[in-house]
């Protein structure tokens, strides 16, 4: 099907051990050991190199932009030290400076950086970050990511001013979705839960080996192609 948005589907992955002969610096072990599996969903990359661009309305600070290039440059460096491929899992991000230029430049991620939810294309529906996937025959055509610094609370009613910590834990999240994780039965505690409680966790949460060990079961070891 062509045009659909992030169903996620579980799928049963093998434990895969790699061993990288340098130390790792964009990943850590798994140290929460209830799940063991991350569900992917129905898609995939095929192509060499993934362009990622980044648009940020004028009220947002740039260090938002910086926060969110950074995410992008964390899957990255975690999947080619994971698999000592230095070479391979291309994915980039730059800037764009306007919406329209966004639409008309090569750009197979597109990154918007809004200063409230309100300002979300899929708005009241989508209150916080997430994540939009067009692909057809379960190979990517364009990913869409919407992030805010402005959430609104559960109870419907106040905006929430997120902090840094827990607006770079939403970046790594979406990209996690854009290159195929699905989100974990777990509500909280893993990168890829559904929900990040901010108030209990105080710090970004990062990359482990689980969510790697479930991106090459789904490309492999060398790259997205």
């Amino acid at each position: 099907m062509d045009g659909l948005r992030t169903p996620f589907i579980l799928l049963f992955l093998i434990p895969i051990i790699l061993t990288p002969a340098f130390a790792a610096e964009r990943y850590e072990e798994q140290v929460n050991h209830l799940e063991n599996t991350v569900p992917i969903t129905e898609y995939r990359w095929d192509r060499d190199i993934i362009q990622a661009c980044i648009f940020k309305e004028n009220s947002v600070p740039n260090s938002y932009y910086v926060w969110t290039k950074l995410a992008v440059q964390d899957w990255r460096q975690a999947l080619r030290e994971y698999t000592g491929d230095q070479d391979s899992w291309n994915i980039n991000a730059r800037f764009v400076p306007t919406e329209a230029q966004m639409e008309r430049e090569y750009c197979d991620v597109r990154i918007y950086i809004y200063d409230s939810y309100k300002d979300f294309p899929d708005y009241p529906e989508q209150t916080g970050a997430y994540t939009s996937v067009n692909y057809n025959n379960g190979i990517v055509k364009t990913a869409y990511v919407y992030l805010s610094p402005t959430v609104l609370h559960g109870d419907g009613h106040t905006d929430i001013d997120l902090p840094s910590y827990a607006f770079r834990n939403s970046a790594v999240h979406e990209i996690g979705h854009v290159l195929g994780l699905g989100h974990m039965a777990t509500s909280d505690g893993y990168l890829m839960s559904p929900l990040f409680d901010f108030w209990k966790n105080d710090d970004q949460l990062p990359i482990t080996m689980l969510e790697l060990r479930a991106l090459i079961q789904i490309y492999g070891t060398d790259g997205f192609d």
